[in-house]
């Protein structure tokens, strides 16, 4: 797997746009929008879910969380990529936001499920763009490496956190939670560094051009600006793109400027019209278009949705 997967991952997958009108998106698989609201973090064992649809998670995806399930006990098939992957007992699972999953699992299946609102993913974001979270597909990894095993004690952590009302929880889980993104992160790493050097010099440029459009996306530069900071030709580059990430240039440049305005109409009273100024568009009335052609919303109405929605 590249670990130098899609940076922002999430729920804008442009080339699988029809998709969404045949597979549900959940907040938390089987429940509507009108139930489990007011969250952060979620934990449960997986068969308290997957016991209710006779074992069986047809496919989905969450648009505003990921997941991580580690399988303790039992095995089953993970559909990742359209394709069904076995996994057994010992196995670390993350799922990213937007990617379309589903599970089988046999009726002896223990383990948890840890379901984390997707903004803290994009905060720690801010700071770190080489992580295997930045992935845009679901990541199967034995929990051998220390990294994986590491990851796995804190899974644990958060169950036994959520169970209880400790001093500070809040702040203990936030840390828990970055703490097991990085420790996926090194796992995965490990993990690919294991297959050869192939690709080193291009997983390089792609590291390259996503801390270049985390620097520059507010000022809508072209592609041959980006070529030109990499000595490649913008075709080269966007080749380059395409193979770490499954996304053109502009794309990226596109669903960062997307998630930057979906962040600040939900989290701050910011106007429309000043969000659009601080992400570098001149026009206010191409801002609105932009993002609706994105997200299917004007920035009115996805303000209006989400803090219904999340009560804010």
């Amino acid at each position: 797997m590249d670990i130098f997967g899609n940076f922002l991952h999430f729920a804008i997958m442009l080339e699988k746009r029809s998709a969404r009108h045949t597979v549900p998106t959940y907040r938390l698989y089987g429940e509507g929008s009108d139930q489990s609201e007011g969250f952060w973090l979620h934990c449960e064992t997986i068969p308290e879910r997957s016991r209710l649809h006779d074992w069986e998670i047809r496919p989905h995806c969450h648009e505003a969380f990921f997941q991580f399930l580690y399988i303790s006990n039992g095995s089953g098939d993970a559909l990742r990529d359209g394709r069904w992957n076995a996994f057994a007992a010992g196995t670390l699972i993350y799922v990213p936001p937007g990617a379309v999953h589903g599970f089988r699992f046999s009726r002896d299946i223990q383990g948890l499920v840890v379901t984390i609102m997707r903004d803290r993913l994009d905060a720690l974001g801010e700071f770190e763009r080489t992580g295997a979270f930045f992935a845009p597909q679901l990541a199967l990894l034995p929990a051998v490496s220390d990294a994986a095993r590491h990851a796995v004690a804190n899974l644990e952590r958060i169950a036994v956190e959520m169970a209880g009302h400790g001093p500070s929880r809040t702040m203990l889980l936030e840390a828990l939670v970055t703490t097991i993104l990085i420790d996926l992160a090194r796992a995965l790493g490990s993990a690919d560094a294991g297959a050869g050097n192939a690709g080193d010099r291009d997983g390089a440029r792609a590291e390259q051009l996503l801390q270049l459009v985390a620097a520059h996306f507010r000022e809508h530069r072209p592609v041959g600006f980006y070529a030109e900071r990499l000595g490649l030709s913008p075709a080269h580059l966007n080749r380059v793109a395409r193979a770490a990430t499954g996304h053109s240039v502009q794309e990226l440049v596109n669903t960062r400027l997307v998630e930057e305005a979906r962040r600040d109409l939900i989290f701050t009273f910011l106007p429309a019209q000043s969000i659009a100024i601080k992400l570098g568009f001149s026009d206010p009335a191409y801002f609105s278009r932009f993002f609706r052609r994105h997200t299917g919303a004007t920035p009115a109405a996805f303000r209006r949705n989400q803090r219904e929605t999340m009560k804010l």
